[in-house]
């Protein structure tokens, strides 16, 4: 089994250690150990540009995943909130040592709700007919727009005098919010007899909703034997479970539509060192967890309708992002999003179990934000 990274553990923040960390990573990571980036890698990414901000940036292993894709992987977190990546490592160790977590892609694609104004309902619905008619030619207009995206859905729903298109589109390796609203406005324009047209009209970028899923649909699953419970996390498979009924309670009277713990501690994390555009987490945590007694050992399952990953494009391939992108080494926006999962069921899993055996304070105190250094 992988090793995990090394530690100090009398003084884990020192230029040695970090060193050791970053030869464990096996990759070249100049940025990450404090090269300067050029400033022109930054182009299409911000305006007014003053610098960069500096996040530390810590990573985890190993994450042995099945299913889909197989392979051990470390992870990297930029954050600055103590104990998370330590939870993690927690996680991902007992995870691995269990036989792994298996993931399992089940849709893809990016869809986009552009809505049109008519002056009646009989003429939006006259729009709607009308599309049906050309649809075949409005994918083509779509798909002509990029190289790469290709149209998996085109729908369409009246809201009124108003007609809400649903244009999906599978969006290869980048995250494709440009390409597809790009080939949105395409297909709009062709439409006859509007009024008012709104690329995002029925807008759910970076909204939680559970109207309609969009991004990856991932499921990550893991088996916990009852003996590595015990050892590793101190606690039993029903404690798990009776812990899970509770929060599923409070889950519904809060109406909250994340259903797992800590997704989008995690999630933000990764998204920030592998250069995701954050705010997509507003739309990815949208998670439902499972933690269920399978006689004796815990079933987890993590379940991720609405998940966004890229592995080109935007921000993915530019300054510490690249380095945290090889350091992962997956090959596609798939089998990353698979990885963001894993790791966020092994998590889960870990910081459910420190809830239950105390160790959830006790780490914040011991790790947490503004401790002394050791020895003082």
């Amino acid at each position: 089994m992988s090793s995990s990274p090394p530690r100090d553990p009398e003084n884990d923040h020192t230029p040695e250690i970090l060193e050791k960390r970053r030869r464990f990573a096996g990759k070249e990571l100049p940025h990450i150990a404090g090269r300067p980036c050029p400033p022109e890698e930054a182009r299409g990414s911000v305006e007014g540009m003053i610098g960069y901000a500096q996040v530390p940036l810590g990573i985890a292993a190993p994450l042995v995943l099945r299913g889909d894709f197989e392979g051990t992987y470390t992870v990297p977190f930029a954050t600055t909130e103590g104990t998370m990546i330590a939870s993690y490592q927690r996680g991902l160790r007992v995870t691995a040592d269990a036989g792994g977590i298996s993931v399992h892609v089940l849709r893809d694609g990016l869809g986009n709700w552009p809505t049109l104004a008519f002056a009646s309902v009989g003429e939006a619905l006259a729009a709607a007919r009308w599309v049906e008619e050309n649809k075949a030619e409005l994918v083509s207009t779509a798909e002509a727009t990029t190289r790469t995206g290709r149209v998996t859905s085109l729908e369409w729903e009246l809201l009124g005098r108003r007609l809400v298109l649903y244009l999906e589109m599978h969006t290869g390796d980048a995250h494709g919010i440009n390409m597809l609203t790009r080939a949105t406005d395409a297909v709009i324009a062709r439409i006859p007899g509007k009024g008012q047209a709104l690329v995002h009209g029925k807008d759910v970028e970076k909204r939680a909703t559970t109207h309609r899923w969009r991004g990856k649909w991932v499921v990550a699953e893991a088996v916990i034997p009852a003996a590595l419970l015990a050892e590793r996390l101190r606690t039993t498979a029903a404690e798990m479970a009776e812990l899970w009924a509770t929060y599923q309670l409070g889950f519904a009277r809060l109406g909250t539509q994340n259903h797992a713990i800590q997704v989008a501690n995690g999630l933000s994390a990764m998204y920030i060192a592998t250069g995701q555009d954050v705010a997509y987490v507003a739309e990815s945590v949208t998670a439902t967890l499972s933690l269920e007694d399978r006689a004796g050992d815990l079933y987890a399952s993590l379940d991720m309708p609405n998940l966004h990953a890229a592995v080109v494009g935007g921000g993915s391939q530019k300054g510490t992002a690249r380095e945290c992108q090889a350091l992962i080494g997956a090959k596609s926006a798939r089998e990353l999003a698979c990885v963001f999962a894993g790791t966020l069921l092994a998590g889960d899993v870990n910081l459910a179990a420190s809830f239950l055996g105390g160790g959830f304070v006790a780490s914040h105190e011991r790790l947490g934000r503004n401790r002394p250094p050791a020895g003082q």
